[in-house]
């Protein structure tokens, strides 16, 4: 049976389904949960993705997110692949953590991606369980819920700084109101399904929206589908940054020469940090590839330096932030 293709769009908005092979758990307890939360992170920054809600049920996860480039593939692949791993490896369970490939159907516009939020955020409460629930309980078992996006569209001391909000402003301007309007908005499907939405969402496995953006995304996949095993992805032009480019730009920026980032060590210091972490960010590399440029290093030994780099440096350096942000708004412009 041939695998059904992607469409990867800059700039393209996406409904992003994962769930545990056989139906089986995926998360079983809280370090599940936060460690994949870390991945998401990580991914999210590495591959440029705008993440708009989130969340991790036992046996599967929603995500709602945008994708600045069109690498939706390579964010997915890398999200997957490092949890499935960690995964098998934590519970000694060999074999597909996820069944098949993520789901993915891309979106019309933000009217219904304030749907899709409010349908990903109750989750929690759509449970044979929870559907026992009078509908106090409900949204008390909903507030409850730690692992979702949902408590920082509603409370502002719940907000998390890698979640974009921007969807509540269609809600009010001010954010106090913003929020207010949102949690009523949610609470008042708390006890019945958004019907227009499910059936929005039934009409096509690969687009959510009005009937003329559906059969637009529906035409486009039928031109390219073939029906062999081979089908490919449907995308635009990716974005792929020559790694002697960035090596280029970041040994200019620091005034340095471009070999010594290439030798093992640190004798380039934080130039190299920088050059690691755009390459992994804008080249099609892998980390073992991108490694054997930067001194013959492992992957695992780019995986630690991006870390040190985005929690120790980046993080608590403005002006760090600044030049990271220039470099690649220059290499991508070269492009």
């Amino acid at each position: 049976m041939p695998r059904p293709p992607r469409l990867e769009i800059a700039g393209g908005l996406y409904h992003l389904m994962s769930r545990g092979n056989g139906r089986k758990r995926i998360f079983f307890g809280d370090d599940d949960r936060l460690r994949f939360l870390r991945q998401l992170r990580d991914n999210l920054t590495t591959y440029d993705v705008v993440l708009y809600g989130y969340v991790l049920m036992d046996n599967h996860y929603h995500l709602l997110a945008k994708t600045r480039r069109a690498n939706l593939s390579r964010f997915m692949q890398r999200l997957n692949t490092s949890y499935s791993l960690y995964f098998r490896y934590k519970h000694r369970r060999p074999g597909h953590t996820f069944q098949g490939r993520y789901r993915a159907k891309i979106v019309e516009d933000d009217e219904y991606l304030v749907s899709l939020s409010r349908y990903i955020h109750l989750n929690p409460v759509r449970t044979n369980a929870a559907r026992r629930l009078n509908k106090l309980q409900r949204v008390r078992q909903l507030e409850a819920f730690r692992f979702s996006s949902y408590p920082g569209y509603a409370k502002a001391a719940a907000e998390e700084p890698w979640i974009c909000y921007d969807l509540r402003k269609i809600f009010a301007r001010s954010a106090t109101a913003a929020r207010r309007h949102y949690r009523g908005y949610v609470r008042s499907a708390v006890m019945e399904d958004d019907g227009p939405l499910l059936e929005a969402m039934r009409a096509s496995r690969h687009a959510i929206g009005s009937q003329k953006f559906v059969a637009q995304i529906e035409r486009t996949f039928k031109r390219r589908r073939t029906g062999q095993v081979t089908d490919r992805d449907v995308a635009l032009p990716r974005e792929q940054v020559d790694l002697q480019r960035i090596i280029a730009a970041v040994a200019a920026e620091y005034e340095i020469d471009a070999a010594d980032l290439q030798q093992h060590g640190r004798r380039a210091g934080p130039a190299k940090a920088v050059a690691l972490e755009l390459a992994c960010r804008h080249t099609v590399l892998n980390q073992r590839q991108i490694g054997q440029h930067f001194g013959k290093i492992t992957s695992m030994a780019v995986c630690m330096a991006r870390r040190r780099f985005r929690e120790d440096q980046a993080s608590q350096d403005p002006a760090l932030q600044q030049t990271l942000a220039r470099l690649q708004e220059e290499i991508l412009a070269e492009g």
